[in-house]
């Protein structure tokens, strides 16, 4: 298990996603960063080509993107990629 760590940006995002989403939502969301922080090359990322110079992934969960990159063998969460109701 890898260590990880939160951007402040991503946690305003997951506080303003809470609000509005529901508890089976918020346990997959849950779930999954679990599994990112357990195994961060799980299948079903794809690269985000947003900084060749520091890659990042994104993974689908529930109706978010979670937005990540690995870096010495800590998984920071970058951005919750979401769609107001």
């Amino acid at each position: 298990m890898a260590d990880f760590s939160f951007s402040p940006r991503f946690l305003q995002e997951l506080a303003e996603w809470e609000k509005i989403a529901s508890a089976s939502e918020r346990e997959l969301v849950d779930r999954a960063l679990a599994a990112i922080v357990t195994n961060p090359t799980l299948p079903g990322r794809v690269p985000s080509f947003y900084d060749p110079l520091a890659p990042s992934h994104l993974y689908r969960a529930a109706k978010v993107m979670i937005h990540y990159r690995v870096e010495n063998d800590s998984v920071q969460f970058l951005n919750l990629f979401f769609s107001p109701a």
